[in-house]
């Protein structure tokens, strides 16, 4: 949470940010889930998304679907 708010940017994109961008991509949780294990830059401008090898890849894979399951605020 100190890089991601859950609607707006911080450091890098909002969840529900992420989730608008990828809605309706049936293999983004499988993208998403591979860049919080293995980091990534370029998708978001210059923003880079370090590695985050703590994260277990069942964990990666259920936050990617957490993620993609945010829905902007009403």
């Amino acid at each position: 949470m100190a890089c991601h708010g859950l609607v707006h940017k911080q450091v890098g994109p909002g969840f529900v940010q992420i989730a608008e961008r990828y809605r309706g991509d049936g293999e983004a949780a499988a993208r998403l889930a591979g860049k919080i294990r293995d980091g990534s830059v370029g998708t978001w401008g210059r923003v880079i998304m370090p590695r985050q090898t703590q994260v277990s890849e069942a964990e990666a894979r259920a936050l990617s679907q957490w993620i993609l399951s945010q829905q902007p605020p009403r």
